[in-house]
């Protein structure tokens, strides 16, 4: 931390109070401007000085923007005279959320543990476990937080800009009665989708449900696969089962090989 002394109090500089908080220099100056982050003091050739005080403030105003508040409602909540006791009030709630949570998930771990369990010992879900299996499948991850995350949102943008100009073309043509946009258009958007849909299979992978292999299916036996959002019936180039297997990013079948080439190397 840094240790300038002006009238006996502890200091920083713009680029030092930015560090600090884990912001950048363009961000403070910038809440300065909008009149949220006066500097307390000048040096004599006109450089902003921060106190201590002024850093609890900019890490008020982090927190509060990250809570979704405009700039407008953080500085009257921050003239506000119980402005801590709020904050306090918001982040004991956040505490107890993520606690309760954590609770969640803590029990869906055990009733998943508890059907691994049995279906290891019967081949069989005892009747008693099935509300607690829709419990469970209640709790599978969202969208954002699956490992796939990054393709499905490069997809999303890739075929959001396709739609817009294939759009663009279409209204194009029924406007004017001009075809030739459209025309000129449809070629490039069927290679569009072509190399978006071969940029999809190559990020990812499946997991045979037989063999445990993780595995890259045939381009065609890929193509025409029944499917849902999360699995793909394909053929294991392992086992050679055809079967509904989930998807995975290919990250997984390249640690697979890689953990194959060690144990050989281990071997030989």
């Amino acid at each position: 931390m840094p240790d300038n002394a002006i009238d006996n109090y502890e200091t920083y500089s713009t680029g030092e109070l930015a560090k600090a908080c884990g912001v950048t220099v363009r961000t403070v100056q910038y809440y300065d401007e909008k009149g949220l982050l006066p500097p307390s003091d000048f040096t004599e050739g006109g450089r902003r000085v921060y106190t201590e005080d002024d850093a609890a403030k900019l890490r008020k105003v982090l927190l509060l923007k990250s809570l979704g508040l405009k700039l407008a409602d953080i500085r009257s909540f921050l003239e506000s005279e119980a402005s801590t006791r709020v904050l306090r009030d918001i982040l004991e709630a956040q505490d107890e959320k993520l606690a309760a949570e954590l609770e969640e998930r803590a029990l869906a771990l055990r009733r998943i543990a508890a059907m691994i369990e049995s279906l290891d010992a019967t081949g069989e879900l005892p009747a008693e476990t099935i509300p607690d299996m829709e419990d469970v499948m209640r709790e599978r991850l969202t969208w954002r937080e699956s490992e796939l995350y990054p393709i499905y949102r490069a997809m999303l943008v890739a075929g959001i800009l396709i739609d817009v100009v294939e759009i663009a073309a279409i209204v194009w043509w029924a406007t004017t009665g001009d075809w030739r946009p459209f025309a000129i258009a449809l070629p490039f958007i069927v290679v569009a989708i072509a190399c978006v849909v071969c940029a999809y299979r190559k990020r990812i992978a499946y997991v045979c449900p037989h063999c445990r292999c993780v595995f890259e299916p045939k381009a065609l036996n890929w193509f025409f696969a029944t499917h849902s959002p999360t699995t793909r019936k394909v053929t294991c180039t392992a086992c050679g089962t055809k079967s509904w297997c989930a998807e995975v990013s290919s990250e997984r079948l390249a640690d697979e090989r890689e953990g194959n080439d060690n144990r050989r190397s281990c071997a030989s």
